[in-house]
């Protein structure tokens, strides 16, 4: 099993997600209708790939079975190389694809053959991170993948705290990629410094590529109390939903004021209107941090 020393210590091939890095896991199907294994969708890696485990305590397999024996145990945020790919199959409540990989070992002595094994792909992300979240002076790891409700699953892991709880985790909405209907989508992530935001963020982007909903949300690491080696709580600090389905369209941008940790954002409306003419509204809203997420402040009433 990795310690944490070593998991902070790996040499890691990609410190940060590629730019172009999405996860998506999805079905055509509601929750009232029958799910055909064959109708969903996932994020396929290749091999060559390098990942991360999104999962805590994950058990590298000697096969591609869920009752194959365990070659080893997986820290969240341990990197791991693709070999190749396996055949789709449904593991619980997850349909994905079997992935044979090698353990990223830095510590590794020169010329050693690689720990390899299987992990099925729910457990597998290109998004990783690793910052001080929650301003203890510490540095806590970061990931994102799918869940079976096809939801995107934030977990943060305090590496100096012992198994089994030292993980926080927060379930976010993504946008659907059947508008008006289907579960899940795609979503990318990247880090909010604390010095653009007033406090270190994860930001999860969800729009499909077609016309439809999408979705922005923020996700925060707070609770520790600036206390070192003590599981803090991940959050939900902020969640924005729009559309784009012209000529009907519903945006915002959101900017931050980190001296004053405020979020503000501007709500663009744009609708036809009976005469074929588009009818344009501008809304402003401001948001203050508090105990982890981003409340909306009322507006001041004018004399």
């Amino acid at each position: 099993m990795l310690t944490p020393a070593l998991l902070l210590s790996l040499t890691l091939a990609r410190s940060s997600p590629a730019s172009d890095a999405v996860l998506e896991y999805s079905s055509p199907f509601t929750e009232e209708s029958a799910p055909d294994p064959e109708g969903f969708s996932f994020t396929a890696f290749t091999a060559g790939q390098t990942l991360y485990l999104g999962v805590d305590e994950a058990n590298l397999r000697a096969s591609a079975a869920a009752d194959a024996g365990v070659v080893r145990t997986l820290m969240l945020g341990t990197p791991v190389r693709v070999l190749k790919a396996g055949a789709r199959a449904t593991v619980g409540e997850y349909i994905n694809t079997w992935y044979q990989v090698a353990v990223v070992d830095a510590k590794a002595a020169p010329g050693a053959a690689p720990v390899t094994g299987w992990v099925f792909g729910n457990t597998l992300t290109p998004f990783r991170f690793e910052a001080d979240l929650d301003g203890d002076g510490e540095m806590e790891v970061a990931t994102v993948v799918m869940s079976n409700e096809f939801k995107a699953r934030v977990r943060v892991l305090e590496p100096n705290v012992k198994p089994p709880r030292r993980v926080s985790s927060v379930d976010v909405a993504v946008a659907s990629t059947d508008y008006g209907g289907g579960r899940g989508g795609p979503v990318t992530v990247k880090l909010v410094p604390a010095k653009e935001a007033g406090v270190t963020l994860l930001q999860l982007d969800s729009a499909p590529e077609r016309c439809g909903d999408f979705v922005t949300s923020y996700v925060s690491y707070t609770g520790s109390n600036g206390k070192p080696g003590v599981l803090g709580k991940a959050k939900l600090a902020l969640e924005l939903g729009g559309l784009m389905d012209p000529p009907n369209e519903s945006t915002f941008k959101v900017s931050f004021q980190a001296a004053a940790k405020r979020a503000l954002v501007v709500r663009t409306s744009v609708e036809e209107e009976e005469e074929g003419k588009p009818r344009k509204v501008t809304e402003r809203e401001v948001y203050q941090w508090k105990d982890g997420v981003f409340a909306q402040a009322k507006p001041v009433a004018k004399p």
